[in-house]
């Protein structure tokens, strides 16, 4: 499952019915703009039911932070929703959670955005699966952080 060494955050039960996106590098490493040094190589992966995923694709470090903004306060609040959108649709999770910490995760996983296959999913959570993903995203944020010349 995990890449050996390299960061990820996991939603789910990590053995049973789980999302997974393991950061493996960036995309051109060689770029130290915003527009094209952010671009991180990515591992997906899920299991769902009696479905299993695995896609790598192109994330960008800017998503990860802001997922990981809207997820801390959704924990903390134990209220309101937490989107992982993706700039070419690669993944999109959807998540929000009740007073109780009860969590619902709907996602869409695409084999090739625009032209490709598409896996929907709905898995549900307690909020303690929460603490462990936003430790993963800061994992990634930490190994990618967002490269933005104006902030040199």
């Amino acid at each position: 499952m995990l890449e050996e060494g390299k960061p990820a955050f996991i939603l789910g039960y990590s053995s049973t019915e789980y999302l997974q996106v393991c950061a493996l590098r960036r995309a051109h490493p060689e770029c130290t703009d915003y527009w094209d040094g952010n671009w991180i190589t990515c591992r997906i992966e899920a299991a769902v039911g009696r479905f299993k995923a695995r896609v790598d694709a192109d994330l960008r470090s800017e998503e990860f932070v802001e997922f990981r903004r809207q997820l801390t306060a959704m924990n903390q609040r134990l209220a309101g929703q937490a989107r992982f959108a993706t700039l070419e649709g690669w993944l999109d999770i959807d998540m929000s959670i009740d007073h109780l910490g009860h969590v619902t995760a709907r996602c869409k996983l695409l084999d090739e955005p625009g032209v490709g296959n598409r896996l929907e999913f709905t898995f549900n959570l307690d909020q303690t699966y929460l603490s462990p993903a936003i430790a993963g995203l800061e994992t990634i944020i930490g190994a990618f952080p967002v490269l933005d010349p104006r902030t040199k």
